[in-house]
């Protein structure tokens, strides 16, 4: 089950087989391999959901070295049939190996704030739900639900001349969206800090905007159509 990193770059050569990385967000961004998914037991439940891995899809893993034992019992017990093996030494192995990394920049939300006004490629791309996004947003964000990241039509709008930052609701899934962006070749991405929530504690520094859908109301019975009222 272990793999020595000449066996794991075998293993990445097959197109079919997927990298994920277990270990905590902090350490994914500061360096990982490229094209791997950031995939921990906590998100792993969205993951699946949204179609990124299924439970036979073939799994090469990067853990934290000393949690090997228990995130691999997970990902066993979860129903995961078809994990190939895990780098030993994980990421360090890689690094020490001397081969290519990618990172992932953060930011806070009063610098997101600082730089809205100055960027004009700047997109706060806000992966809420659509039912959060309309309740409140950021003036002028992108509304794309982490659940629709699997469609390609909701990507088409996305591309390496866009500055963007990725808003989930308290940052938990943050590293999850942008490992699946970067694997679909769009590297331009920062992440927001906790997310809406960090957002929230700086309120006087943001515009927002709300969407109000259309009742469809028939106030008078002698109208045939609620477009009358």
């Amino acid at each position: 089950m272990t793999l020595t990193i000449d066996q794991f770059k075998q293993l990445l050569d097959e197109p079919a087989n997927i990298i994920i990385d277990t270990r905590t967000a902090d350490q994914w961004m500061d360096g990982h391999i490229p094209n791997s998914l950031h995939i921990t037991p906590a998100t792993v439940k969205y993951a699946v959901a949204m179609g990124m891995i299924k439970r036979d899809s073939p799994l090469v893993f990067i853990f934290d070295p000393h949690l090997e034992k228990e995130t691999l019992a997970y990902f066993k017990e979860a129903g995961f049939s078809n994990i190939l093996g895990y780098l030993q030494g994980g990421y360090a192995t890689w690094l020490q190996s001397g081969n290519t990394i990618d990172m992932l920049i953060s930011v806070e939300p009063d610098e997101l704030a600082m730089d809205i006004p100055f960027d004009e490629f700047l997109m706060p791309l806000d992966i809420r739900t659509e039912e959060a996004y309309e309740k409140q947003h950021i003036k002028n964000s992108i509304s794309l639900p982490l659940a629709e990241f699997m469609d390609p039509g909701s990507m088409s709008e996305l591309d390496e001349h866009f500055n963007i930052y990725l808003i989930s609701e308290n940052g938990d899934s943050n590293t999850l969206a942008a490992s699946l962006l970067k694997k679909q070749g769009i590297h331009n991405i920062r992440v927001v800090v906790d997310g809406w929530e960090g957002i929230q504690f700086l309120k006087d520094k943001f515009s927002f905007e709300s969407i109000k859908k259309a009742k469809i109301t028939k106030t008078d019975p002698s109208k045939t159509s609620f477009l009358e009222d």
